[in-house]
């Protein structure tokens, strides 16, 4: 019986550029590390592994020098819920008075 030759696995590497830029879509976009993995040819268990590499080395760049925190970035979102469930209860109280104010008046238009 002959044995099936092994597959040569190649390991493609990345630079650290490279990481730092795909952690920080993940974190900027909130969207799932397969999502963006898939976005950017690599598989999301990598991209997670660096994400986690990144978090627990404190944090990753955010560009022009700024460093995330973890914590800060936690609070950002907070905010940022807060924020979109207030302009929600704005846009439905908007809505209501739209509907109301479009009614047709009940003194036939004349006063």
């Amino acid at each position: 019986m002959e044995k099936a030759p092994k597959e040569i696995i190649h390991r493609r590497k990345y630079d650290k550029t490279f990481k730092n830029d795909a952690v920080n879509r993940v974190i900027r976009t909130g969207k799932t590390c397969a999502e963006v993995g898939r976005e950017l040819g690599i598989k999301g268990n990598i991209l997670a592994k660096w994400r986690q590499e990144t978090l627990e080395a404190g944090g990753t760049s955010a560009g022009a020098g700024e460093a995330l925190n973890p914590k800060d970035l936690a609070e950002g979102l907070r905010a940022a819920r807060r924020e979109i469930e207030d302009l929600r209860e704005q846009r439905d109280i908007l809505k209501k008075a739209l509907s109301i104010f479009s009614l047709p008046s009940s003194s036939g238009g004349k006063s």
